[in-house]
């Protein structure tokens, strides 16, 4: 049956005794034909599970009480779990009817018996839910067996071996949630993970389970690795002579400084590239190998050089008084060694340590939570072998694999049941992933049916398989309603997006690109808030050197060069060089000079004394910046884009001033640089089928799945098989790469399509291809399989449908000449195009407007 809604316009409160009934909470069921109704629970304030009660209803209100109760009958079980209020066991067998629910629940069935009492006009049709005060144990309800045993096992060192889908976030939180009701401070508590997102989503679910108020929730520290080693650095860095203002160099910053020290190290860019070297620099930190140990273990040569050069880049970042994104996490270590004092502090401070993605931590980070949870051993982590894929960032699965030896006594939680992907892709999974050998044993199953087969397409080349992706799509959006929002296109490298985007634009399919470039990449974002770190820290020399003569204020190149040398003579830095001695410059820049000083000190102290909003859109009239984008940027369309670059960063300050009370411009700017490291952290809400890297796709899941370039070269890649000449195979890049794949594989939900290509076009020529090894090891023998040779007939449904959509768009009932090359727009679909389904409409609807 097509379900309909059923929305609360109002929610009347019943005559309980104290106690029973604080803030109620509306349930909205809204469904789509041919699919399940969804239970979106709107919740206010805190609460910890909903007791849904189903209130009469007259006919001309409702279609019938009968219908109604077997609408709820039909989505009550699994919503009643994912609520919390009964574990899923419970709500399948017991879920057959009202009545038997209404047994599961006596509160929910007191509810109902007294449906009388409730008043109000709205009261017929109207299914509302109860918010109960939170109870001892209530945030146990529902979790399976291991996570409750992984929850309430709060003494001593904990290794929660969570794989795929397992709710691995739910168990941290409910772990927080439970040492809070043993009567624990949240101030004992720390927190940490890889993103603001999960750090932020943790800090919510916690609130609303436990009922913290706002100042003791702030006492709780849950937050990235990145922000704890600042907040460290922040509180106790004058122990290591650090700046009391020191700015977080940006990757910018980086790439410009290294440049710079490779030059004076003989390093040409022939030999390494400036990016290249920063990454082997940024490896050395996150071994936690400082300038001369990297001296001490690197090769001669190349590497050598470079471990000079690291030195120098070292030397560079203290005298402008910037660090860089690694040492907020190598500089506390430092610190833990020069005043051990502070080390004892934070450990008698937080007593319990819980970590999240433990198998993405690298060298540093862990010598970072083992010194902090050392001590007491309260220390739980979570994570999964199975999906560590971050190695050239210095994760290793090693560290799960031996959690037990270097935390002696631990207790291990294997969670297995998966709650997002039906049985035949998590059994593909399983056979894929347990060809690694350095692993822990886990096997993922799920009670949610055995679904569709993992579906493989053999392409001619690379322009089938894009044709085979994007027509595929159109057809699930025809025969199962899937929306574009529904959907993912993982690939393995960069490369093959293109490709994609083309096919995509070309049957004007909405899209979007998960991993572009980052709002504080822009040059915009860039200009303003050098500005704001000069005012900061004078002594950053690369805030000074982009906004110098940005907007154009008369000082060229040769007055640069001169108060460089100056400095460099002085010891001194460029800004406090080029206000001193101003005098020595031509008149022109002279003026310049002052013009700039005065808008540094007005940024200063209007931060301190209004807040960071009022300086910065300040900043934007006193330099004319929109006029300088005017008069420098012809294209219409990308002016505009950067006017609201401007916009948007005055909206971001205004958000952060809106949530955190006014900010000053150090906190501005450290929120801003820990932000923008995130790893995936930035949520594109519009809609469209998204195009992610496998990478950028871990911890994300998608009801429909289409992974391309399933090839050896590719996945694997050709750096981990090595070539036919001279390089073996890297056994542990190809276990590597294979964790990467069962990550891909297990981000769909429904339906996963596979494919590869016979043959590719690379440089020019024309190179065959061999199917991933991959493939083999999933089960080809349970895929269905689909060749390009196979002439087997089209279904002649499918084509009509086609047919008469092409027909209509010729005779006047859509757009007739779109010219998709012409389009610029790689955030969706083109201008003149179909828009975006929603979902409550699919994509053939929208076609025909």
């Amino acid at each position: 049956m097509r379900h309909g809604v059923l929305r609360s316009s109002h929610t009347p409160q019943p005559s309980f005794s104290r106690g029973q009934v604080s803030t109620c909470v509306r349930v909205t069921f809204t469904a789509r034909a041919g699919h399940p109704a969804d239970a979106n629970v709107s919740r206010r304030r805190s609460q910890t599970h909903v007791l849904p009660a189903l209130l009469a209803a007259p006919a001309t209100t409702m279609t019938g009480r009968a219908e109604a109760t077997t609408s709820f009958n039909a989505i009550l079980p699994a919503t009643a779990h994912r609520a919390g209020v009964v574990p899923r066991s419970s709500a399948t067998s017991s879920g057959a009817s009202f009545a038997g629910f209404l047994r599961l629940c006596p509160r929910l069935r007191f509810m109902a018996e007294n449906r009388s009492k409730w008043s109000g006009p709205n009261r017929a049709g109207i299914l509302c839910a109860l918010h109960e005060p939170p109870m001892p144990g209530q945030h146990l309800a529902g979790l399976n067996p291991p996570q409750q045993e992984a929850v309430e096992t709060l003494s001593g060192p904990l290794l929660v071996l969570a794989g795929a889908g397992t709710g691995k976030t739910r168990v941290v939180t409910c772990r927080m949630a439970e040492i809070v009701s043993r009567g624990v401070s949240p101030s004992a508590i720390c927190a940490v993970t890889f993103t603001n997102k999960a750090a932020k989503e943790m800090k919510e679910r916690v609130r609303k389970t436990v009922r913290l108020g706002k100042k003791k929730l702030q006492t709780m520290v849950v937050s990235t690795f990145h922000s704890l080693g600042l907040r460290i650095l922040r509180d106790h860095g004058h122990h290591l002579g650090l700046r009391k203002g020191a700015n977080i160099a940006d990757e910018s910053d980086q790439l410009s400084i290294m440049t710079d020290v490779m030059r004076e190290s003989g390093l040409a860019r022939t030999v390494i590239r400036p990016n290249d070297a920063r990454w082997k620099v940024s490896l050395w930190k996150n071994q936690g190998l400082r300038p001369d140990d990297a001296l001490e273990s690197a090769e001669l040569g190349v590497e050598s050089t470079l471990a000079v050069a690291y030195g120098r880049y070292e030397a560079e970042l203290r005298r402008q008084g910037l660090l860089d994104f690694d040492d907020l996490i190598l500089r506390p270590l430092d610190l833990f060694k020069e005043a051990p004092q502070v080390l004892r502090g934070l450990q008698d401070q937080w007593h319990y340590l819980l970590v999240d993605e433990y198998q993405d931590t690298n060298g540093c980070q862990y010598e970072l939570i083992k010194a902090i949870g050392g001590a007491r051993r309260n220390i739980c982590c979570v994570g999964d072998d199975d999906q560590s894929i971050y190695a050239w960032r210095g994760a290793d699965p090693e560290r799960v694999l031996r959690f037990t030896r270097d935390f002696p006594g631990a207790v291990v939680v294997t969670l297995e049941q998966n709650y997002r992907s039906t049985g035949l892709i998590l059994e593909g999974a399983n056979r894929l992933i347990t060809t690694n050998t350095q692993r822990r044993e886990k096997k993922l199953w799920s009670a949610l049916g055995r679904g569709e087969p993992i579906e493989l397409y053999i392409a001619e080349d690379e322009k089938d398989e894009v044709d085979f992706v994007t027509t595929r799509a159109m057809l699930l959006g025809q025969k199962e309603a899937m929306c574009w929002e529904d959907c993912a296109i993982l690939f393995r490298a960069n490369s093959q997006c293109r490709p994609l985007e083309q096919a995509l634009r070309a049957r004007q399919i909405p899209y979007k690109v998960v991993g572009t470039r980052s709002f504080f990449d822009r040059r915009e974002v860039r200009d303003l808030l050098s500005f704001v770190r000069l005012a900061k820290n004078p002594a950053d020399d690369a805030a000074l050197l982009r906004i110098v003569n940005v907007p154009p204020r008369g000082i060229g190149k040769s007055s640069i060069d001169k108060v460089l040398g100056w400095a460099a003579e002085d010891r001194a830095s460029a800004w406090s060089t080029m206000k001193r001695r101003a005098d020595d410059l031509p008149a022109r820049a002279r003026d310049g000079v002052r013009s700039l000083e005065e808008i540094v000190t007005t940024i200063e102290e209007l931060a301190r004394v209004e807040g960071v909003t009022p300086a910065i859109s300040w900043l934007t009239e006193a330099t004319q910046y929109r006029d300088h984008l005017r008069q420098t940027v012809d294209d219409a369309l990308e002016l505009q884009t950067r006017l609201t670059i401007v916009d948007e960063l005055e909206d971001t300050a205004r958000t952060l001033e809106a949530t955190s009370g006014k900010a000053s411009l150090e906190s501005f700017l450290d929120t801003l640089a820990l932000r923008e490291q995130d790893f995936g952290d930035k949520e594109d809400q519009s809609d469209g089928i998204t195009l992610l890297t496998m990478h950028a796709a871990k911890g994300l899941e998608f009801p429909y799945v289409f992974i391309v370039g399933m090839e050896e070269g590719i996945l694997p890649h050709r750096n981990s098989i090595g070539s036919e000449e001279d390089d073996a195979p890297d056994d542990r890049a190809i276990e590597e790469e294979r964790r990467l794949a069962y990550v891909g594989v297990t981000r769909a939900r429904q339906r996963l399509f596979l494919s590869y290509a016979r043959e590719r076009t690379r440089f020019g020529r024309t190179v065959k291809r061999t199917m991933s090894r991959f493939l083999e090891e999933l089960g080809l023998d349970t895929l269905h399989v689909t060749d390009s040779t196979d002439d087997t007939p089209a279904d002649p449904e499918v084509g009509r449908e086609m047919l008469r959509k092409i027909r209509s768009r010729f005779s006047g009932g859509g757009p007739s000449n779109v010219d998709s090359e012409t389009v610029t727009d790689t955030k969706g679909a083109p201008d003149s195009g179909a828009a975006a389904p929603t979902k409550k409409a699919a994509w053939w609807e929208s076609m025909d407007d």
